[in-house]
């Protein structure tokens, strides 16, 4: 008697497949994005490297004194005032 009782109760049913339905959405999360932070990781540690190689190249050195900077004016007149 009572485990026909227990067998038609149907109170926990949504409730176990919801369960189901959030335990496949975050498994194939994490099969999706895996390979995404190994791609990830492997570019950051290429252009690392890519720097490093760049520093020790002995490439040329910057500037000592930057550019000299051309005043503007508004409008769209780029001409510099003369005194």
């Amino acid at each position: 008697m009572v485990y026909r009782v227990l067998l038609r109760d149907e109170s926990g049913v949504s409730a176990i497949e919801y369960a189901i339905i959030m335990t496949l959405i975050a498994v194939s999360l994490v099969a999706a994005l895996t390979p995404l932070g190994s791609n990830t990781s492997n570019a950051y540690s290429n252009a690392a490297a890519g720097l490093a190689g760049s520093a020790d190249n002995g490439g040329d050195a910057p500037p000592a004194d930057p550019p000299a900077r051309v005043p503007v004016r508004g409008g769209g007149d780029n001409r510099v005032p003369r005194r």
